[in-house]
């Protein structure tokens, strides 16, 4: 019984290890993986939301800085908000996240610039 255990693990780890095998001559082709985007919803203008309205905030204003267009967003719990970017300036753009929380505007401004294919949000 327990030789057929240790087979069994042993074809599996054998059929795991077959998926990481590349073509010759060919590098393993890597995931595009972006570093999340820490924006200004993750500072003194998001201290009221929860973490499902910051990421949809920071997820509004990285998809605002990539564009150039403003971008609105709405989280669960009744916030919601826009963010406004200014023009691309060497690398970098000011914004403007306006966040409602039960009716009430709260403005938050800064600029952000491309950091190894990304935003940096600049203090």
């Amino acid at each position: 019984m327990v030789s057929l255990a240790r087979a069994g693990f042993a074809c599996i780890a054998l059929v795991s290890l077959a998926g990481c095998a590349s073509a010759p001559n060919q590098a393993p082709a890597a995931a595009a993986v972006s570093a999340p985007y820490f924006g200004l919803a993750s500072g003194a203008l998001g201290a009221s939301l929860d973490a499902f309205d910051k990421q949809a905030a920071n997820k509004a204003e990285a998809t605002a800085l990539n564009s150039g267009d403003r971008k609105t967003w709405r989280g669960d719990d009744g916030a919601y908000g826009y963010v406004a970017p200014g023009p691309l300036n060497d690398g970098c753009r000011n914004i403007t996240h306006t966040v409602y929380i039960n009716g009430r505007p709260k403005v938050g401004t800064g600029s952000a610039c491309r950091s190894g294919g990304g935003w940096t949000l600049k203090g």
